[in-house]
C-alpha cells in the first residue's frame, strides 16, 4: 500500500517466490468503511479527508479491481479477495479513551495533521478526538468498525 510502484513491488515478490507459492495479505477497504480513520481525521479537520485515488498510503488498495490488476500485471495468478469486517481496538485499559487518543497521535491519517497544528488548535482537536473515542467506548475498550480485504494469489 505504501509503494510508489506497486506493480514493481509485487513483481519483486513474485520473482522471489517459488513456483506456485501462495501470496496472502490484507489491506484496508475504503476510508469511509474504516471509521477509526474517517471519524478521527474529520475530528481534526472538520470534514472527512479527500480521497487520494490510489496514492501510496493505508487506503491505496481499497479498490479491489485496481489490486487485481496490480497482481496480474506483477505475474500473480488465481487472485481472489474476500471482505473482512472487524473491530479495530484503538484503546484499552483503565482509561481506554486516553489510550486511544494517544494511539491516534502516532498512527493514522490524523497523526501528521496533529503534528502540524499549533498548541491551542491541537488541544481542541485532541478534545474532539476524545469525544469520538468516547462514542466508541464499551467498558474498558475503544473499538471502531473496520473493513479490510483478504487477498490470496499464486506465483
Amino acid at each position: 500500500m505504501f509503494f510508489a510502484d506497486p506493480v514493481a513491488a509485487f513483481a519483486a515478490l513474485h520473482a522471489a517466490a517459488a513456483p506456485g507459492a501462495p501470496l496472502v495479505f490484507t489491506c484496508f477497504r475504503t476510508m469511509a468503511e474504516n471509521r477509526w480513520a474517517s471519524e478521527i481525521a474529520a475530528a481534526v479537520t472538520g470534514a472527512p479527508p479527500a480521497s487520494r485515488d490510489g496514492a501510496p498510503g493505508p487506503f491505496a488498495f481499497a479498490d479491489r479491481e485496481r489490486v487485481a490488476a496490480i497482481l496480474a500485471d506483477a505475474g500473480w495468478s488465481d487472485a481472489a479477495v474476500e471482505p473482512v469486517d472487524y473491530a479495530n481496538r484503538a484503546g484499552a485499559g483503565e482509561d481506554p479513551v486516553a489510550d486511544a487518543v494517544s494511539f491516534f497521535t502516532r498512527i493514522g491519517p490524523a497523526a501528521p495533521l496533529l503534528r502540524e497544528l499549533p498548541p491551542a488548535p491541537r488541544e481542541a482537536a485532541l478534545a474532539r478526538i476524545a469525544e469520538v473515542c468516547e462514542a466508541h467506548r464499551a467498558g474498558d475498550a475503544v473499538d471502531f468498525p473496520a473493513a479490510a480485504w483478504l487477498w490470496t494469489a499464486r506465483a
